[in-house]
């Protein structure tokens, strides 16, 4: 049944309500023990996906602890003014390996539907450095950014391809994206002088929606690997990345599909052989670690992940088709990118457009700042928009999460990736901030969490005392 979390924001222009209401929200197990053979700490999707394995699989005793009062994570499914929306994670797609395979599993692959303004834009605007927002052609704009991607994610002769023709296993070499992990994408966009100063505003703005930064904050080999994985094309990426999404409960249908039972915020001390922990990148320095972490380790944790971006759901009055918008990152703009998704959906019929649009980081950062948030939105995205209503969740406030998903800065993956993926002592790390393949993703959570309970139970095996049969 639902119940309302403490987390979520919902302004009109008749109040605000604190707390949204979700099938998210699980009551903790009451009946704890003193010792288990694993701690899993965090019920997002890698949590869930290690817990469940981990019981089900290798019959071991978990405890799966979360601080939060809902499951999820960075992603979570809400109930606002009669429409599902999703407050963190979203898009899905069948070329998402690890996820896919899960919806098949649980039978929610049926469930799937389309943001209208990512799937078939009508519309299109840019807002240059200054000024109001433009309308662009969409066609020619999406061929103008293919164009000048072919140039960007080619360097020294050597094509996207060739540069990580193994997006999953990133460090199977040939790994020549290793030798660019130095440039920003904004170097990189420099030094393409064949393109115009606007042609390649308008590139950077695309390139922005990565990780909503710009492109002086992304690394050019994260932005590689986005390419990469979306089939080495511009459109792939946009359609892997963000068309596709789980309706009929959404990502908390998900979640509770998977869900093992969960000890939400206690006070207690409890023994266990192993740990996994899924807590965040950017929340790592939170922690205190009685043997220290490498030096390696803890400088990228003091680096971090570079996307503490607001999302925002925005209810608009008038019903619109679907449109699509970005901003240029080095002017005056609060909003990088935007989109419709929807058309409402009342008992009296269709209500107005339900559209999303994702900050700059740092900007928007007052979930209750309305006057902001909405006149930003006018003069940044949407010049016309009759805004009736918006709900957010302020990820970059969150003491959970501080940011949203996991985007990369330059001198980044060759550094810290697999660093960062290696156990510290009985300590297994898992998160999508450090998957291998969609960094920042739920597949990238899942795959971190299948990883993890492999390690799990390979560290058990190797242990000197006894353990269950089926070990």
């Amino acid at each position: 049944m639902p119940s309302v979390s403490r987390e979520g924001f919902l302004w009109t222009q008749q109040g605000v309500q604190e707390g949204l209401v979700t099938n998210a929200v699980y009551k903790s197990c009451s009946s704890i023990r003193q010792s288990y053979d694993v701690i899993v700490i965090g019920a997002g999707f890698a949590g869930l996906v290690a817990a469940r394995d981990l019981t089900q699989k290798h019959n071991l005793n978990v405890l799966l602890l979360e601080a939060r009062d809902r499951i999820g994570g960075r992603t979570w499914t809400a109930k606002v003014l009669g429409e599902e929306i999703e407050m963190g994670g979203t898009w899905v797609h069948w070329a998402q390996p690890h996820l896919y395979s899960e919806l098949r599993r649980y039978g929610l692959h049926v469930n799937l539907k389309k943001s209208a303004g990512t799937a078939a834009p009508c519309r299109q605007r840019f807002k240059p450095a200054r000024g109001l927002p433009q309308e662009v052609p969409v066609e020619e704009t999406m061929q103008l950014v293919d164009r000048i991607a072919q140039a960007f994610f080619s360097i020294d002769g050597r094509t996207s391809r060739d540069l990580m023709p193994y997006p999953h296993d990133p460090f199977r070499e040939p790994a020549l994206w290793k030798e660019y992990d130095h440039l920003s994408v904004k170097d990189r966009l420099d030094q393409l002088e064949q393109f115009s100063q606007l042609e390649r505003d308008v590139f950077e703005s695309n390139i922005s929606t990565f990780g909503s930064a710009p492109g002086k904050d992304i690394g050019f080999t994260e932005a590689i690997r986005w390419y990469a994985l979306g089939g080495h094309s511009i459109a792939g990426v946009f359609e892997l990345a963000g068309v596709y999404k789980i309706g009929d409960g959404g990502m908390t249908s998900f979640a509770q599909a998977i869900m093992v039972v969960v000890v939400l915020e206690r006070g207690q001390n409890i023994k266990a052989k192993m740990v996994v922990s899924t807590i965040p990148l950017n929340c790592l320095s939170d922690i205190k670690f009685d043997f220290p972490l490498s030096p390696v380790r803890q400088s990228a944790i003091v680096k971090g992940h570079v996307n503490k971006g607001a999302k925002i759901h925005f209810k608009l009055k008038t019903m619109e088709q679907g449109w699509f918008a970005t901003a240029n990152g080095s002017g005056d703009s609060s909003y990088v990118f935007a989109f419709s998704d929807h058309n409402g959906n009342q008992p009296s019929g269709p209500s107005g457009t339900w559209c999303i649009g994702f900050g700059y980081n740092n900007c928007l950062t007052d979930k209750r700042a309305y006057k902001e948030i909405i006149e930003h939105f006018q003069r940044d995205i949407h010049p016309y928009a009759d805004v009736e209503a918006y709900a957010t969740h302020n990820w970059m406030n969150d003491p959970y999460a501080k940011g949203a998903w996991a985007c990369w800065g330059a001198n980044s993956a060759t550094q810290y990736l697999q660093e960062l993926q290696k156990p510290h002592g009985r300590v297994i790390f898992a998160s999508a901030d450090w998957a291998d393949g969609w960094r920042g993703f739920v597949d990238g959570a899942i795959e971190q969490g299948q990883q993890a309970a492999q390690q799990v139970v390979a560290s058990l095996k190797s242990m000197p005392e006894p353990l269950r049969a089926n070990l």
